[in-house]
């Protein structure tokens, strides 16, 4: 866990260092960096989370390593993989439905209403979050 932990911290840190070459704007006009720079903070600060339960673990415990869950490995990478195909081509509201869709099986338990439903929230709420608010050149839907 503690090497997930730095893991964690160091993806965060890069994309903090990133975020920060672009411009923050104003509270009124807020800026591109803004955003990554928000998530990059949550990333450090969930990786510094996983470090503080890994040393408050002990190092007594001996752990086997689990074996590898590629089925879920799998399903989450084509997920991100049909997002980003589908996102020029189809539009935000397809895209996130379809990720959503893909990165479920992962999870057996889920059931099909579930996922459905999940699915509707998201493509709404990013629909309203980068498109309506952020106003990021993105079409819901492509024509």
């Amino acid at each position: 866990m503690f090497l997930a932990g730095a893991c964690v911290m160091l993806v965060g840190a890069i994309a903090l260092w990133e975020a920060a070459l672009y411009p923050f704007g104003s509270p009124r006009m807020i800026g591109p960096a803004v955003f990554p720079f928000a998530v990059s903070l949550l990333l450090i600060g969930t990786g510094l989370v996983i470090l503080i339960s890994d040393m408050r673990a002990g190092q007594d415990e001996q752990q086997e390593p689990e074996a590898v869950p590629w089925r879920n490995l799998c399903a989450v990478l084509a997920a991100i993989v049909v997002f980003g195909f589908l996102l020029e081509r189809s539009g935000l509201v397809p895209a996130v439905f379809a990720g959503v869709f893909i990165a479920s099986l992962a999870d057996r338990s889920l059931r099909l209403r579930t996922v459905a439903l999940l699915a509707v929230v998201l493509s709404i709420g990013c629909t309203l979050v980068f498109v309506t608010f952020l106003k990021l050149p993105i079409s819901p839907f492509a024509m």
